[in-house]
C-alpha cells in the first residue's frame, strides 16, 4: 500500500518504449577502501574509473545508473553482496550497475504526487539511509523539490500499476510508486557544461553525384529533455 512511506529506492522497470525487464546491466570498478556504504537501488556516478554513490542529489552530480549489487574478493573470500560495505579492503571489486540512459525505474515519492506531474515536472531525489540487513537504499522521490527546470535528476512518465497504488485514490496517492527516467546520465553527457544530450540520427540521406559518393547526416543535440538547440551536420565524400 502507498499510504506507507517505505523509500526503498530505484527498482529497474522497463526500457522506455519496450516490455518489462528490457534494461541493460554494466560492471563497473569499485576502488578498494571506498569509503561509503553503497545500496542496492543507490544512484551511483562514475569518477576517475570507478563508481561511487552520488554525493549529491539535487542534479549537481551526474549519475551513471542504478547499482545492483557488487562482488568483491576480501581475505582471499569471493563475495557477491547487495551492498558495498563502506571501507572495505578488497581486490577484483565491481559494482553491477543498470546503466542504461533510457531505463525506467520504480521510484516511491515521499510526499502526495498528482497525473499533472507526469511528463511535466522535474524532481530531485531524497538520499535517505540505506539498510546493511537487507541491503536496499533508501532513496526516494522529493516531492518538495518539483520544478519545470532540467537542473534535477528525474521525471515522472507515469505512475506504476499496482494494486493499493491508484493516484485517483486519495488515500493511495500518499506516497505513490512512481515511473522515473533520469533526466541526466554520463553516458549522454558530453559536455563540463549544462548535460547536453545526443537523441540520435535525425536524418541520414545518400547522394551519387559526378561520380563521387556522399554521406549527408543531421544529428540534434539538445541541453535537456525535448529541448533541441542545434544540429550538428556532417557531410562525407567517397
Amino acid at each position: 500500500m502507498t499510504a506507507t512511506k517505505a523509500l526503498n529506492g530505484f527498482t529497474p522497470s522497463r526500457r522506455y518504449s519496450a516490455g518489462a525487464n528490457t534494461v541493460q546491466t554494466r560492471n563497473y570498478r569499485i576502488a578498494s577502501g571506498t569509503a561509503s556504504n553503497i545500496f542496492t537501488g543507490d544512484l551511483v556516478h562514475l569518477n576517475l574509473g570507478n563508481v561511487s554513490v552520488l554525493g549529491a542529489t539535487d542534479g549537481s552530480e551526474v549519475p551513471i545508473g542504478v547499482f545492483m549489487g557488487c562482488y568483491f574478493e576480501a581475505d582471499g573470500e569471493p563475495t557477491f553482496s547487495k551492498h558495498w560495505p563502506a571501507n572495505t579492503s578488497a581486490s577484483n571489486a565491481y559494482a553491477i550497475v543498470c546503466d542504461d540512459p533510457q531505463a525506467t525505474f520504480e521510484l516511491q515519492a515521499d510526499a502526495s504526487c498528482t497525473v499533472g506531474d507526469i511528463m511535466q515536472t522535474n524532481f530531485e531525489v531524497t538520499a535517505g539511509a540505506g539498510s546493511t540487513f537487507t541491503g536496499r537504499s533508501g532513496m526516494g522521490l522529493e516531492v518538495a523539490t518539483r520544478t519545470s527546470g532540467t537542473a534535477a535528476l528525474v521525471r515522472i512518465i507515469d505512475f506504476v500499476d499496482t494494486p493499493g497504488n491508484d493516484i485517483d485514490v486519495s488515500a493511495e496517492r500518499a506516497f505513490p510508486i512512481c515511473e522515473v527516467q533520469l533526466i541526466q546520465h554520463q553516458l549522454t553527457r558530453v559536455s563540463s557544461g549544462n548535460p547536453t544530450f545526443f537523441k540520435g540520427i535525425f536524418f541520414s540521406r545518400f547522394f551519387f553525384i559526378k561520380g563521387f559518393f556522399f554521406h549527408l547526416f543531421c544529428i540534434p543535440v539538445s541541453t535537456g529533455p525535448g529541448k533541441i538547440t542545434l544540429d550538428l551536420i556532417f557531410l562525407f565524400a567517397y
